[in-house]
């Protein structure tokens, strides 16, 4: 902390600040070591929530010596979902993309990117268009005993959605779309057309209040 001494004039430091610390970057274009300052002001964020805010995710929660930019987390996501990337073949790639001659000179993060993936939030969405639910006789005789309270929506909130939601027929250029027509078929003698989840993409887990029942084909 610096002090001023009105008696002297003499500016004095009461407390040394720390040296900058070195930071491992991890980019879409390379890996890169900066010197960064920790904020120290009264009242600032710890040093993952001052890298969280400026764009870079760090590892480690502790100490981070290491952070990954969100632009190479969301490239990593698209290679791995798409290109079947693993981890290790895109680190590489960002070795090379870093210094193509020597790569192995490269400060290893591949741990550091693995933890990374591991606690970011994948989700995966499907449907079984087959789990038909019939119009009952007496409905008022239905009655939920935990409305939105699992992994259901809730019934009323979600059926104002769909009374205020436009619907949209989809037309096919094919003479006859067997997927598009029956999406388009009548089922007024049916309560749900099928059901629809939403669950996390590496443990199988349903997510909660993110299951909903079709009422028409896919809509």
């Amino acid at each position: 902390m610096d002090k001023h001494s009105e008696e002297t004039g003499v500016h004095t430091t009461t407390n040394s600040l720390p040296a900058t610390t070195s930071l491992t970057i991890i980019h879409s274009t390379g890996v890169f070591t900066h010197n960064i300052l920790w904020c120290y002001c009264p009242g600032s964020p710890k040093q993952y929530l001052q890298l969280l805010k400026a764009g870079l995710f760090p590892p480690s929660i502790s100490h981070p010596r290491t952070a990954f930019t969100f632009n190479v987390l969301d490239n990593f996501l698209i290679d791995a979902l798409e290109c079947k990337t693993s981890v290790s073949s895109f680190f590489q790639k960002l070795c090379c993309l870093t210094n193509n001659a020597f790569p192995d000179s490269v400060p290893d993060q591949y741990h550091e990117l693995m933890r990374v993936w591991l606690i970011m939030r994948r989700y995966v969405v499907d449907g079984n268009f087959t789990a038909q639910h019939m119009n009952m006789r007496q409905p008022h005789f239905d009655v939920s005993l935990s409305d939105g309270l699992g992994y259901m929506v809730t019934e009323a909130e979600y059926q104002a959605h769909l009374s205020s939601a436009v619907e949209s027929k989809d037309k096919s250029s094919c003479s006859n779309h067997h997927a598009v027509n029956a999406a388009n078929i009548n089922r007024s003698n049916l309560q749900a057309t099928g059901v629809g989840a939403t669950a996390c993409a590496r443990h199988g887990c349903f997510v909660p209040h993110a299951v909903v029942d079709f009422q028409k084909g896919e809509q």
